[in-house]
């Protein structure tokens, strides 16, 4: 029993859409069951055609996939989108996500903060959440560089660290936004939003930049 292939023709799969691929896959696998349940148990189906049949449907898949992600590409391109995103390569992105720290000195600026008490510190954590680093913020100052070494002297390794304000008095974190800043040096597509891969291996989605220079 030959299993009729699913899909259709190149054109039938590259205007389906992602329920269309779901639909047939549920088929796919009905008629399967079916075929299994009625083979003939003297004659059984040899287990290389049941895996030339799945891959046949996987390809089929895969090629609706990607007709409809080169779909939304042209129609970025068609209005303009992927041209203003070209744009951005080159610029300085600030955000206050996680940063890459690769080595090199960090600057850091503090947002829409005013403490005159000198009651506060910048503290730096590494991708577990632990402090490695912390130091007063002087009152009145708004940027801070982290040459990348702890307390004793020791140079942190290369990954991923944040950074955030907290209170001297009790380490109670403030909300107090605080930034860093590089060259944006690719954009990638994907989920529906744009990644942007900094020139410090950081990589942050389009809506986490807060400013462009």
């Amino acid at each position: 029993m030959d299993i009729p292939q699913i899909g259709g023709s190149p054109t039938s799969v590259g205007q389906a859409t992602a329920t269309d691929v779901s639909g047939d896959f549920e088929t796919f696998l009905k008629m399967m069951t079916t075929q299994i349940q009625n083979q003939d148990p003297l004659s059984p189906m040899q287990a290389d055609q049941f895996a030339s049949q799945l891959a046949t449907f996987s390809m089929v898949e895969q090629q609706t996939l990607t007709n409809q992600r080169l779909e939304a590409l042209i129609g970025a391109m068609a209005t303009g989108g992927l041209a203003g995103y070209s744009g951005l390569v080159g610029r300085v992105a600030a955000h206050e996500k996680a940063f890459q720290f690769s080595g090199t000195p960090v600057d850091l600026e503090i947002g829409g903060f005013r403490d005159p008490d000198g009651n506060a510190k910048l503290v730096i954590l590494d991708k577990n959440g632990s402090v490695f680093f912390e130091r007063s913020i002087p009152a009145g100052q708004s940027r801070i560089t982290w040459d990348g070494t702890d307390p004793e002297g020791r140079l942190a390794q290369p990954g991923r660290y944040s950074a955030e304000v907290r209170r001297s008095s009790d380490n109670v974190t403030l909300d107090v936004p605080v930034s860093t800043a590089a060259m944006i040096e690719e954009v990638r597509f994907g989920n529906g939003l744009a990644e942007l891969l900094l020139a410090d291996g950081t990589i942050i989605s389009e809506n986490a930049v807060s400013t462009l220079r």
